[in-house]
Parts: structure tokens; C-alpha cells; sequence
């Protein structure tokens, strides 16, 4: 993914959000943002937060769904940087959107995605948490004109990610396991145990 990239390895997998499971986008060109009112400043990309080197485990909650897997990702400085929080800005599928810095020190980001088949979505996601032990993404999003009836509508979905510590030894950064046990790496596409 860098769909999922979006959801698991930041919220890898910068998410499920309606954009392909991408959550948020990037700037503008110039690197400017509109401010919403409630937003005391822009946030631009660099200013996205960087999440502490190690392994994070992910659940998911989607609205209304009766399940919340969990994955684990293992992440350093390098692949933080390429599937970090706005890593979702580079799907060409999505519009660049506003990100901005709410008062309460959290982060807003809109942005609207053209699926194809899989519809248009609008989505709005806000990231807030210290990014070292903890994080939150609120995922809204509306989707319409997707060719299977029931991805259309309102969605809505959590993402709580918790630093579990160092990533084991036999792992590298980039990895993602899914639940029953496979792992990914997000980077060089190999998979690997699971069933």
C-alpha cells in the first residue's frame, strides 16, 4: 500500500480512509496551506511529525464493522520518512490537500481522491498523540459514484498505534505483519511466514 503505508506503517497505512486507504495529502506546490479557522497555523510537510524508530503495533476500528485487526510495522528514520504520516501524498490518485495545525496541537489534513471504479472520495483525517509511544488518526470520509454499491456512503475509522519497542532482530524497517501472521515489507514488496 502506500495505501497501505498509509494505514500501517503510519497510520501504515497512511490509511483506509476512502482514498484507496490513503488518508491525507500534502501541500501545495509553494508548500502553503490554507488555515482552517479553527487552525492557528498551517502545517506544511516538513512539519509533519516523525514517529520514535521501532516497533509499532496498529489497530484499526472501522464504524459499524464488527472486527479491529491489529498489525504490527517496524520503522527507522529512513523509512519514516518515506511512509511517514504524509506519505499518502503520493498517490497521484488524490488531490494535494490542507493540512493544517489544530489549537489543541494535533493536525487536520483534507484532501479528495478519484478511485476510478472505486469512486471519488472527500476525506478528512486528524492525526493528534506524541508520536513517541502514541498516536490517534480519526479517518472521515465520504465516498460516491464507486461501481459496488456499498462503498458508497459516509465512513468513518480509528487507527491507535502504540510503540511496542524495539523491532525483533529478524526483522527490517519496512516490515509490516498482518494479522494471521504474514509479514510484508512495505519497501521491497517481499512477503514472508503467515498463513
Amino acid at each position: 500500500m502506500r495505501a497501505l503505508s498509509g494505514i500501517l506503517a503510519a497510520g501504515v497505512l497512511a490509511a483506509l480512509a476512502g482514498c484507496g486507504e490513503k488518508p491525507a495529502t500534502k501541500t501545495e506546490a509553494g508548500g502553503a496551506a490554507k488555515p482552517a479557522a479553527s487552525a492557528p497555523s498551517p502545517l506544511t510537510a516538513a512539519g509533519w511529525p516523525k514517529r520514535k524508530p521501532g516497533l509499532w503495533t496498529q489497530t484499526v476500528e472501522i464504524k459499524d464493522r464488527d472486527f479491529s485487526p491489529s498489525f504490527r510495522f517496524c520503522i527507522d528514520a529512513a523509512t519514516d520518512a518515506k511512509l511517514g504520516l504524509d506519505s499518502q501524498g503520493m498517490d497521484t490518485r488524490c488531490a494535494k490537500g490542507q493540512m493544517t495545525r489544530t489549537a489543541d496541537g494535533g493536525w487536520t489534513v483534507t484532501s479528495a481522491c478519484d478511485m476510478g471504479p472505486a469512486g471519488k472520495a472527500q476525506s478528512t483525517v486528524r492525526v493528534s498523540g506524541d508520536f513517541n509511544s502514541r498516536y490517534l488518526m480519526e479517518i472521515d470520509s465520504v465516498t460516491t459514484g464507486a461501481t459496488q454499491a456499498a462503498m458508497n456512503g459516509q465512513h468513518r475509522m480509528t487507527i491507535t498505534a502504540e510503540w511496542s519497542g524495539a523491532c525483533p532482530a529478524d526483522w527490517a524497517a519496512g516490515d509490516v505483519e498482518m494479522p494471521g501472521g504474514r509479514r510484508m515489507n512495505l519497501l521491497t514488496k517481499a512477503v514472508s511466514g503467515g498463513g
